[in-house]
C-alpha cells in the first residue's frame, strides 16, 4: 500500500527535453524569478543545450500519473567530469550535481528520490564523488543526505567509487 501519490523516477532521454524545459520554466516562474511567459527564447536555448549536453549529463525526472500519461514534476541533473591526470595523480571521474527542481505541487519526497537515483548512478559508474553548490535554502537537505562541507560553498559526498587505479582520491 502506498503512502501517497504514485511517483516514478527514471533517467531522462533525448525525447524528454521539452518536458524538462517546461518543468524548469514552471519552477522559475513559481518562485517569482521571472514573470510568466518571460524569455520567449528560453525553450529554443534549452533545446540547443539539451542536444549538445545530454551525452555527458545524467538527468532524472520524477513523474506522476495524469490520465493515461505521466507529468514531469521534478528533475535532477548530474554532469560527469573526467579530471585531467597529473604525474603521481591518475585521473578520476566525479559528478557535479547541477540543479534539483521540484514543482510546488510535487508529492512529498520527490527531491529525496531524485537525489537517491543520482547517488546510485554515481556509485554504479564508479564516480569518486558528487559535488555541488547548494543554495542556502537547500544546504540542510544535502547535509541530511550525507553530503558534507568542503571549502567555502562546495559540498561533497564521497560515493565510494574507485578511479582507474582502484583507489579513491
Amino acid at each position: 500500500m502506498s503512502d501517497g501519490p504514485e511517483v516514478r523516477v527514471r533517467r531522462a532521454g533525448a525525447p524528454d527535453g521539452d518536458a524538462v524545459a517546461a518543468l524548469r520554466r514552471a519552477w522559475v516562474e513559481q518562485r517569482g524569478r521571472v514573470r510568466p511567459g518571460a524569455d520567449p527564447g528560453f525553450e529554443h536555448g534549452f533545446a540547443t543545450w539539451w542536444r549538445a549536453e545530454l551525452s555527458h549529463h545524467a538527468v532524472w525526472v520524477a513523474e506522476v500519473p495524469s490520465g493515461s500519461a505521466w507529468d514531469v514534476v521534478g528533475s535532477l541533473d548530474v554532469a560527469e567530469v573526467a579530471a585531467m591526470p597529473a604525474p603521481g595523480r591518475p585521473g578520476e571521474r566525479w559528478g557535479y550535481v547541477g540543479s534539483l527542481v521540484a514543482l510546488g505541487a510535487a508529492p512529498r519526497g520527490v527531491p529525496r528520490r531524485l537525489l537517491g537515483a543520482a547517488v546510485a548512478h554515481a556509485r554504479d559508474r564508479g564516480l569518486a564523488r558528487l559535488v555541488l553548490r547548494p543554495s542556502p535554502a537547500g544546504a540542510a537537505f544535502y547535509r541530511a543526505a550525507g553530503f558534507s562541507p568542503a571549502g567555502d560553498e562546495i559540498v561533497v559526498l564521497p560515493t565510494g567509487g574507485h578511479g582507474p587505479t582502484g583507489g579513491t582520491a
